[in-house]
Order: C-alpha cells, then sequence, then structure tokens
C-alpha cells in the first residue's frame, strides 16, 4: 500500500499548534537533514536519539520538545491515510528504548512514520538512493560514451 506524505507548508508552529501522536520534524544544521519524532503532548517527543558524536548509543527516547527542536521551529508531516493518534502514541511508547538504529533501514524518519502509519518509509532515504542513482547512470553513461568515440 502506497502512503502519501505531505510536509506542512506553514512557517511557524509553536508547542501550542502541536497535538499529542503528531509526527513532527525540525530541520536541523544542513538543509538535507531533518530530525523526526512523535509529539507526545505535555512538552514531550519521543524520536531516534544518540550518535557517535554524542557518545550515546542511538536509540528511542522521550525527551523535552525544547531539546529536540534546539531553537528550530517544528514543523508536522500529515499523511492522507494515518493511524489513530492514539495508536500513535501507543506505539511510540512501546518502541522506547529500542536500539535497532540504522541510518539507512530503521533512522527517526522511519520511527516517526511507523508509529503515525504502520509503515516505515523514509523521503530522505529514498532521495539519497535516487541521487546516488542518477550519478551512478550518469558515470555509466559517461564512460560508454567515451568508449564509444574512442574508436
Amino acid at each position: 500500500m502506497f502512503i502519501k506524505l505531505h510536509r506542512s507548508r506553514s512557517a511557524r508552529l509553536s508547542e501550542e499548534d502541536l497535538l499529542p501522536g503528531d509526527h513532527i520534524y525540525v530541520k536541523r544544521s544542513s538543509r538535507f537533514y531533518k530530525h523526526h519524532g512523535i509529539y507526545m503532548g505535555d512538552g514531550k517527543v519521543i524520536h531516534v536519539s544518540g550518535s557517535v558524536r554524542e557518545k550515546v548509543s542511538p536509540e528511542v527516547r522521550e525527551s523535552d520538545l525544547s531539546l529536540f527542536l534546539k531553537g528550530k521551529s517544528p514543523k508536522k508531516m500529515t499523511y492522507h491515510n494515518r493511524l489513530p493518534a492514539s495508536e500513535t502514541i501507543r506505539t511510540a511508547k512501546k518502541l522506547l528504548r529500542d536500539g535497532s538504529y540504522s541510518m539507512v533501514l530503521n533512522n527517526c524518519e522511519h520511527f516517526a512514520a511507523y508509529c503515525a502509519t504502520g509503515k516505515k518509509k523514509s523521503m530522505q532515504v529514498r532521495k539519497i538512493v535516487a541521487g546516488l542513482s542518477t550519478a551512478a547512470t550518469g558515470i555509466v553513461i559517461l564512460v560508454l560514451t567515451k568508449k564509444v568515440f574512442r574508436r
């Protein structure tokens, strides 16, 4: 089943705009990276957190919204088909302390999408894979073109 993802177009959201069970995300320092989580209400977010740089193993954990946002404004991910907020919250809580992180197969976006829809999806990973595929195709065409014109 195909799940259509829509990122919110709202310039700025505040905590008052968020509802428990919302799949939220925030841009990090680069334009290419967004951090995703599930808003739990009462200023809490469950998300995949931790890194080698932080000297903390990546796992699903609950954090204060302010720590999740790191001074940035949150955005909501909306879906045509999504699970009820109560089920999203239940799934997020059930996965607390799960440490099966993989940047390609099980990252923060996969986690939040799974909690909200029951399907693991990551548009960030899809874009990277598509970009690598395009680059590889271009290299192959370049090599083949050089071989044809050398004859």
